[in-house]
């Protein structure tokens, strides 16, 4: 089983309040940032929510990376181009409305397919996400033996192929972690109030034993607002 660690470019700041001698420099906080994960774990996952990575001397410098591509964004065959270019793992997904246009959201589901269908052209290892699309990239993920990638909590079509699930995890759920967590939790069409379902408490073994049997990555999210690497840490310790 592989590992990696997702982290969002819009906490960067936060990461590093309380290490020094980091230069305050969202750039090479990234940089670095990647290089502490990337010696520790096979993937670094950089979620970009509202604004894609573009800076060329910043892509130059990152190592294992897998970057997002919004299949809605109407800048997705040039984010597709860009990225194609570095030996970064590319993941296509459908977009949350929360982070699209209102003229990006009202495209078609279908429009994956169209983003999938161009990607391999020059790649053949693309990570699928599958949230809100199972039943549409079910069969391009079969015949092309792709990689799904699905959320903790959410479905993944019943296949064969390689599985690669996305895991907001904390030592202990409690009010705070819900805080933070609480846009991340309506955003998800089967969130019931049940967010033991979507946050991975590291002390529940039995969860931890499933995760491990029934996927090939496992992409952790920290949740957190203290010391960032002392929960890379607690993931590493758990799953290896």
């Amino acid at each position: 089983m592989e590992l990696g660690i997702a982290t969002k470019l819009s906490k960067l700041n936060g990461y590093f309040n309380n290490l020094k001698d980091i230069p305050d420099n969202t750039a090479n906080e990234l940089i670095e940032l990647n290089k502490i994960i990337t010696s520790n774990f096979h993937y670094h996952v950089i979620d970009m929510e509202n604004t894609p990575l573009t800076n060329e001397e910043v892509l130059d410098n990152l190592k294992k990376c897998v970057l997002t591509i919004q299949s809605k964004r109407k800048d997705a065959l040039e984010l597709l181009d860009l990225y194609s270019s570095y030996d970064f793992t590319i993941s296509i997904v459908l977009g949350n409305n929360h982070y699209l246009s209102k003229e990006e959201s009202k495209l078609p589901k279908n429009v994956i397919l169209r983003l999938i269908d161009k990607a391999l052209e020059v790649r053949d290892d693309i990570w699928v996400g599958t949230e809100g699309v199972e039943n549409t990239v079910l069969n391009i993920i079969q015949e092309m033996d792709l990689t799904a990638y699905y959320i903790y909590g959410g479905t993944c079509p019943s296949i064969i192929q390689k599985k690669v699930i996305y895991v907001p995890y904390v030592k202990n759920i409690n009010n705070e972690v819900l805080k933070i967590m609480e846009d991340y939790l309506r955003r998800r069409k089967n969130y019931r109030g049940n967010y033991w379902d979507f946050i991975l408490e590291l002390d529940n073994s039995k969860k931890v034993e499933e995760l491990k049997d029934r996927n090939e990555i496992l992409i952790g999210y920290p949740v957190c607002n203290g010391n960032l690497f002392l929960e890379i840490d607690n993931f590493k310790e758990i799953f290896r």
